[in-house]
C-alpha cells in the first residue's frame, strides 16, 4: 500500500496511503462547519523532463512542488504558488523541510483552505491582506534503509501553514508532523532448517499506513482527525523481538494480523501554533521508523 487514496467517511470521504487509486483520481472535497476545505491537489502534466511534478488545485489558484536539496545553503523545500486575484503571475513561498540524508521529500496531494478570515492567528487590519486565503499544504519525507534479507521505507508527513498578515505572508513550516506510511520486511531463511521452523514464511513484514481528515466541528483552525492502521505477517510476530522466540512458526500463524496498540485514532487540535492530540500517541517505531 504505497500510494495515497480516500477511503474513510468522515465528511465525505477520508485519505489514506493505501493502494486504491491517487488523489487525482477522486478529487475530493471535505468540508467543516466552520467553511475549511479539503481538496485534492492535481498532478499538472506539462513539466519538464527531470522537473519536479508540480499538483494544482483545480481552480489553479494553489501550486505545490516538492524541490530537493541544493547543497547546505538551499535545503529541500515544499515551492507553493499561489495565485492571487487577477495578478499575471502566481506569489511564490517556500516552505523548508528537513529531509534525511539519501531521503526524498514529496507532495502531498492535498490542500487544506482555509474559511474566509480564518487562520491568520490576529487581526488582519489591511483588508487587501484580510481578502487572501490561507491554507495548509504539506510535504512526505521518505526515507529508507536495507537489511540482509529484506530492507524498509517509511514517510512522515509535515504539514506548513500559510497565512497571510499586516505586514506580509507568514510560513509557519511544521503545524504538524504524523508518521504516514511504512513498509518494513526483515528475516530470511538461509538454510532447510530456517525453512521449516519458519512454515516457509521467510520474511517477517509490517506495514503501517495512516489518514487524515477534517473532523465535522470547525474553528478557527481545522480539527483534524488522524487514523492508522498497522499490520504485520506472519501472526504473532513483532519487530521488537526474535519472531522465533516462542517457537517455530505454525500454518495457523500465516496470516495478517493487525497490531491493535498501532492501530488507532487521534483528534488534532491547534494549540499554541501546532497542532496537539487529544492522547498522546503510542510507540509505534518498530513500524513507522526504517
Amino acid at each position: 500500500m504505497n500510494s495515497t487514496r480516500i477511503a474513510y467517511a468522515v465528511l465525505s470521504g477520508l485519505l489514506l496511503a493505501s493502494s486504491l487509486p491517487a488523489a487525482a483520481d477522486v478529487a475530493p472535497v471535505q468540508q467543516d462547519a466552520a467553511g475549511n476545505r479539503l481538496e485534492a491537489l492535481l498532478l499538472q502534466g506539462e513539466q519538464g523532463a527531470g522537473e519536479p511534478e508540480r499538483y494544482c488545485t483545480a481552480d489553479g489558484q494553489w501550486c505545490v512542488r516538492a524541490l530537493p536539496a541544493m547543497g547546505e545553503d538551499q535545503p529541500a523545500a515544499l515551492e507553493v504558488a499561489e495565485r492571487a486575484g487577477d495578478a499575471a503571475e502566481p506569489r511564490m513561498r517556500r516552505v523548508p523541510i528537513n529531509v534525511v540524508d539519501d531521503g526524498d521529500l514529496r507532495v502531498w496531494p492535498f490542500i487544506v483552505r482555509l474559511a474566509p478570515g480564518a487562520g491568520a492567528g490576529q487581526a488582519v487590519a489591511d483588508p487587501q491582506q484580510a481578502a487572501l486565503q490561507n491554507v495548509l499544504v504539506g510535504g512526505l519525507v521518505e526515507a529508507r534503509a536495507m537489511y540482509s534479507g529484506g530492507g524498509a521505507s517509511a514517510s512522515t508527513l509535515q504539514l506548513a501553514r500559510i497565512r497571510h498578515l499586516d505586514d506580509g505572508v507568514q510560513v509557519d513550516a511544521d503545524v504538524l508532523s504524523v508518521a504516514w506510511s511504512a513498509n518494513k520486511m526483515i528475516r530470511a531463511c538461509f538454510s532447510e532448517r530456517d525453512f521449516d521452523q519458519r512454515a516457509g514464511a521467510c520474511h517477517d513484514e509490517y506495514s503501517f499506513d495512516a489518514e487524515l481528515a477534517l473532523a465535522t466541528e470547525g474553528q478557527d483552525m481545522p480539527v483534524l482527525r488522524y487514523r492508522t492502521e498497522a499490520s504485520n505477517y506472519p501472526a504473532g510476530v513483532s519487530p521488537q523481538r526474535d519472531s522465533l522466540a516462542k517457537g517455530g512458526l505454525k500454518k495457523k500463524d500465516l496470516r495478517t494480523e493487525q497490531d491493535a496498540e498501532c492501530s488507532y485514532t487521534r483528534t488534532f487540535r491547534f494549540t499554541s501554533g501546532a497542532y496537539q492530540p487529544d492522547q498522546p500517541l503510542p510507540e509505534c517505531s518498530g513500524y513507522t521508523e526504517p
